[in-house]
């Protein structure tokens, strides 16, 4: 209802702005009219075809007073003459970067116990997003511990060997023992050394059995606690996809969670192979999308495809666009622009100078006398906010811009009373 009640106060100066320039319209044309009447030129010949017209105003012409112009906004600007390089268009659709995207999947057979990430949600580098609990873990811990349990007996060992080769080595000097004792006293302390190595080995194994499954003895110095297996993202994004819940049985290699860096997109196209021999990796590229009419994006082809599709005729170019604020979104269709050649001059006119009437474009070009006429163009492509004409105006000629639309609704209003 507030919305409703906002707007009223737009709808009361554009319903105002319309009835001041169509009376402004009637009275010129009713002026012009009368004159010609009184000098014999014929009454009621003054209206255009097409709209209300002022003196001398042809078909699809129309004549505002200075004072009605201004009220209704109307800008005026000249076309102008520009540099540009020609280009060709591809149709595309955008997607994630696979270089900064983590399809997460499970390492074991196991029940999800808990999940702690939902779609959409963003998460870090190395943030946990699930655990998973499985008998596979337990054997791996038991290894763990049987090892560490061995290398502190290795270590019992050779504390001991040393203390009997030190004691050995103070009876041979006491003569004491035969020197036979002492060299059987370092074959041991030998031996409980290499036990220690091989044990300190095993243990070492079982901690990288444990690092596989993303658990370390770190954070379960006891392994009392902490045998479930996290599921973590391996960089930070946007969680795309999940596709398990607390309780669901998960297999080896199924995936659970889709991790992705929106900030660098992929470009995808399929273009004409004739194209072939201005595609490289490293051109610059412009993409447009339908969420942001007049506005471009940055982006440089990465791949050019190797092989040529035998249905369509046409090859697969990959491009790279970065997306800092987010503003593009994976599965967006995109227009790719590429340039073909050196630039040349070409004109333009702004966006907003440009109507459609029964799907022809047109802009209204203002006489030295202040009239507007209607003028069809053919128009090229749109960059920055600024449309080239390839056909129907000339360089420095003035168009109405801003307010074109109030123009083409007075067009509209005088050809509904003409019929």
């Amino acid at each position: 209802m507030n919305e409703r009640v906002n707007r009223w106060p737009y709808a009361v100066v554009a319903a105002i702005a319309l009835a001041v320039v169509g009376a402004a319209v009637y009275r010129i044309a009713s002026r012009d009219g009368g004159a010609r009447s009184a000098d014999g030129s014929g009454a009621g010949s003054a209206t255009a075809a097409g709209a209300g017209a002022g003196a001398g105003a042809g078909a699809g012409a129309i004549a505002l007073a200075d004072a009605s112009r201004a009220l209704a906004g109307i800008g005026v600007e000249p076309v102008r003459v520009v540099r540009r390089v020609a280009r060709f268009e591809a149709p595309g659709v955008l997607a994630v970067n696979e270089k900064r995207t983590a399809r997460l999947g499970s390492m074991v057979e196991g029940v999800v116990v808990r999940t702690m990430a939902d779609v959409g949600d963003r998460v870090g580098r190395g943030q946990t997003l699930a655990e998973l609990h499985s008998p596979v873990v337990h054997v791996t811990w038991a290894d763990y511990r049987k090892a560490a349990a061995e290398r502190r007996r290795a270590e019992t060992d050779l504390l001991f060997a040393d203390d009997a080769l030190a004691r050995a080595r103070r009876l041979l000097a006491d003569k004491a023992i035969s020197p036979q004792e002492v060299a059987r006293a370092e074959v041991d302390r030998v031996a409980a050394a290499e036990a220690l190595e091989m044990a300190r080995t095993e243990l070492r194994r079982s901690e990288e059995a444990l690092e596989h499954y993303g658990v370390t003895n770190a954070e379960d110095p006891s392994g009392e606690s902490g045998e479930s297996i996290p599921v973590r993202s391996p960089l930070a994004g946007v969680v795309l996809e999940r596709t398990i819940t607390e309780g669901s049985a998960v297999t080896p290699g199924q995936q659970v969670y889709v991790v992705s860096d929106l900030s660098s997109l992929w470009a995808i196209a399929e273009v004409a192979e004739a194209q072939l021999p201005i595609l490289a990796a490293g051109r610059p590229v412009s993409i447009a999308v339908a969420a942001y009419p007049g506005e471009t994006f940055a982006g440089t082809i990465t791949f050019v495809g190797d092989v040529i599709n035998p249905k369509t005729r046409r090859v697969t170019v990959r491009c790279e666009v970065p997306n800092p604020g987010g503003r593009l979104k994976p599965e967006m269709y995109a227009s790719l622009s590429l340039g073909t050649g050196e630039p040349h001059e070409v004109l333009v006119v702004p966006a907003a100078a440009i109507q459609e009437l029964t799907g022809r474009p047109l802009v209204f070009v203002q006489d030295e006398k202040g009239v507007f006429h209607r003028r069809d163009v053919v128009l090229g492509p749109d960059e920055e906010g600024l449309v080239e004409v390839r056909e129907g105006l000339r360089a420095g000629e003035p168009v109405a811009t801003t307010g074109s639309f109030l123009l083409k609704s007075e067009l509209l209003e005088g050809a509904l009373a003409e019929d």
